[in-house]
């Protein structure tokens, strides 16, 4: 009964992450390293929520990422214990994942789901190891987990009475355990004290303001924020040692003989005397924020806040390098755009007002060679950029936009000319000002004329020939709602070559060029009966159907020409029934941020707090939600929506980064059931998808029942894969087991038998 007791307890505290490698990719940043870890010849180097480990002998890489279990929050600290083979993974919300040599993820949510922390204090500022118990200094107190038990076990909040406070470092020396704070001054404890919990048994040595506390060389040296480094006096307080570090320290390490402190403009290594042996300030005559570093035999890896990792031979500085593993250069990702085996990824974001955020940060190419990252000096400087347009006659060609200072051609991986009010029809909102011209989307027609929408002018509307010659309409003049305090947002041109576009307060316009004339839907009964006048993201089914999205839900119009007709077609909502059959409108109010269309006419469409969801043609069922709960999604608002048709590649942005699901190709029907499998399998703990069998012919009919025989689940596929909720015909979720799948084609001439693990 106590063994029992035992297990119960321990899995109270954790739970298994899911793998989803087998049906997600994962294409994080990797520019920003927060911590650095060693063991053996690798290295452990935390990014903004992932990690990639370098081998330093084969110089090869390995990520680990939301798609290995990750969850995808920001990393406040590593540890790896090299006496239990476990990776430690702190996040700033408290989670605690644990990755043992197996590569499975273990989630501990003590501390995130802590009532009596506050949720901006649950971050890890630092690791310390003894035996089988990891020590951690919070910013609530001093945190203590068993790597044999996979448990936690004490707190210790050792503020005056008791309170919880900040601990930037600890470590144990001469039977010490320090803790470096910077309001409480540095406090110490008998390690052997079995009543540390109490906080009378802490003594305040010092009123200092610290930043680092490390044992070297069988004493205690700590640094204030003073940038003086002190150590333990006759009397139990600390003294200067005659050293201050040229800023701050932002992270210490000992390997034998040296210590190494990293601050933001410095990397300094000192012997045991603190003599300074080596010093890393500027790279090649360039300069960089330093993070964290490691001396490892002749070699200082260094981790930089926008350059990767950085390693420095010591004894020959010239012989140096950055190390990072592939991906793009940021991950707040704002858009994607495709082309067979290609991406395009842009960065600058803008509110819900299209205020754009004045981000500098370039643009991205991802190939079948891996990553291209363009600067922002390589994109003419353009800042806030929110989207690239794609040449269809030329994929090299590409137009970038710009929230803030018009838009470039970008021929080949080169910018050209950058357009705005001197050489072409496009407007600054604050004229004669060259900045300030905000041109959010564009779109090419038949012809090869660029069209681009601009935002917060009277001209919205601009339309460049494939000669040069720009042409401007003055939407203003025809909808004032659409002006100088309204915002223009997404555009399409339809397979006639007519125009429509959405804006934040004017709804959704149309304008026929051969006709030059504009329609327009809104609000209003029998003027189209939007949701608002609030238009978010725009789209033409393979119906000719337009669906429409806004932040507070979705419209379907008909027949996209209706638009443009004399007699104007209300648009419908979505109406399906809830788990309790009462009827409702899909998507009610919920940010529709990207809707896109697959092979298959389903939709995929991108929320603003629930994820995405894909839906079958007519939006009626719901095959896939995924979220942050049941994905590798990053974050559950996803801002973009892009499908590669070639590699069935469904990709996702978001600010915490990017993720693909393979999804498309393979739900295309195959000739044959040779290649069907389920996945995940297995299911485990905590997975709340749906399993997906795929590999199907057309109208493949698939029986699943338990070991017993017993029929739980029975489809016909309307393409090359079906999804199962894990729920039997009574709506019950189905127990643990081996469940058995029968499929069989069409005309019963072939058949296949498979199995599927469910572990609940």
């Amino acid at each position: 009964m106590k063994r029992l007791f035992l297990i119960l307890l321990v899995l109270s505290q954790w739970s298994w992450a899911q793998d989803f490698s087998n049906q997600w990719e994962a294409f994080f940043s990797y520019s920003n390293i927060i911590d650095l870890e060693q063991n053996g010849d690798l290295i452990y180097a935390a990014s903004d929520n992932s990690i990639f480990v370098y081998d330093t002998l084969l110089g090869s890489f390995e990520t680990i990422t939301t798609v290995n279990g990750l969850s995808g929050e920001s990393i406040s600290q590593i540890h790896y214990s090299e006496a239990k083979n476990l990776l430690i993974i702190a996040f700033n919300n408290g989670l605690i994942q644990v990755v043992p040599e197996t590569g499975d993820v273990i989630n501990v949510v003590a501390i995130r789901d802590k009532q009596t922390i506050s949720p901006v204090e649950k971050g890890v500022n630092e690791f310390l190891e003894r035996g089988d118990l990891l020590y951690m200094a919070t910013d609530f107190g001093i945190a203590i987990y068993n790597l044999e038990l996979l448990e936690f076990d004490d707190t210790y909040f050792i503020g005056d009475n008791g309170a919880q406070l900040a601990i930037n470092s600890i470590d144990v020396s001469g039977g010490f355990i320090y803790a470096a704070t910077s309001n409480g001054g540095m406090r110490r404890a008998s390690i052997s004290n079995p009543f540390l919990l109490d906080f009378m048994n802490w003594t305040q040595i010092n009123n200092d303001s610290w930043d680092e506390v490390t044992t070297f060389n069988n004493s205690v040296y700590a640094v204030t924020q003073g940038r003086f480094v002190g150590t333990p006096n006759g009397s139990g307080s600390f003294s200067g040692i005659g050293l201050q570090l040229p800023a701050r320290s932002t992270d210490a390490h000992v390997n034998q003989d040296f210590i190494t402190y990293a601050t933001t403009d410095f990397v300094l290594v000192y012997d045991t005397n603190f003599n300074e042996i080596f010093r890393v300030d500027d790279i090649n005559g360039e300069s960089y924020n330093y993070t964290s570093a490691i001396l490892f035999n002749d070699n200082l890896f260094i981790g930089t806040e926008t350059a990767g990792m950085l390693r420095v031979k010591i004894s020959n500085p010239i012989d140096n390098e950055f190390i990072i593993a592939d991906g793009p250069a940021f991950n707040s990702v704002f858009s994607v755009q495709t082309l067979p085996n290609e991406l395009w990824v842009t960065y600058g974001s803008h509110d819900v007002f299209y205020t754009p955020d004045n981000a500098i940060r370039g643009i991205s190419h991802l190939v079948e060679e891996g990553w291209i990252n363009y600067s922002n000096t390589e994109v003419s400087g353009l800042r806030s950029i929110p989207k690239v347009t794609i040449n269809p006659d030329n994929p090299n060609d590409l137009v970038v936009h710009s929230m803030n200072n018009g838009l470039i051609d970008f021929i080949d991986g080169v910018a050209g000319t950058q357009y705005g009010i001197n050489n072409s029809t496009l407007e600054s909102i604050l004229p004669p000002s060259e900045f300030f011209v905000r041109i959010p989307d564009g779109a090419y027609d038949s012809q090869g004329n660029l069209w681009v929408i601009q935002s917060q002018v009277d001209n919205a509307l601009h339309r460049r020939s494939p000669s040069g010659q720009w042409t401007s309409f003055d939407v203003g003049s025809v909808y004032e709602e659409v002006s100088s305090s309204s915002s223009t947002t997404k555009i399409l041109v339809t397979r006639d070559d007519k125009i429509i576009f959405g804006s934040t307060d004017g709804g959704l316009i149309g304008y026929d060029p051969a006709l030059d004339q504009y329609s327009r839907l809104t609000e209003g009964l029998q003027e189209g009966d939007l949701i608002n006048n609030y238009i978010s993201t725009i789209r033409i089914d393979q119906r000719d159907q337009l669906w429409i999205g806004s932040n507070l839900g979705l419209r379907v119009l008909t027949s996209v020409n209706s638009l443009f007709s004399d007699d104007i077609q209300d648009t419908r909502a979505i109406i399906i029934e809830d788990v309790d059959d009462i009827p409702r409108e899909l998507l009610r109010d919920e940010a529709v941020l990207d809707i896109e269309v697959d092979g298959n006419n389903n939709k995929w469409v991108a929320t603003g707090s629930s994820g995405v969801f894909l839906f079958s043609p007519s939006g009626s069922e719901t095959i896939f939600q995924f979220t942050k709960n049941n994905s590798p999604l990053p974050d559950n608002e996803v801002r973009d929506i892009a499908i590669d048709e070639t590699t069935g590649l469904i990709y996702f942005a978001t600010k915490n980064g990017l993720v693909a699901f393979k999804g498309d190709r393979a739900s295309k029907p195959q000739e044959n059931l040779e290649n069907v499998y389920a996945f995940p399998n297995p299911v485990r703990p905590g997975f709340d998808g749906n399993v997906t069998i795929d590999g199907l012919t057309n109208r493949a009919r698939v029986k699943i029942t338990d070991i017993e025989g017993n029929l739980v689940f029975e489809k016909v596929s309307q393409g090359g894969s079906i999804q199962w909720d894990t729920r039997s015909f009574s709506g019950n979720k189905v127990a643990s087991g081996v469940y058995m799948l029968f499929i069989s084609t069409d005309d019963n001439i072939e058949t296949t038998v498979s199995k599927l693990m469910i572990v609940r």
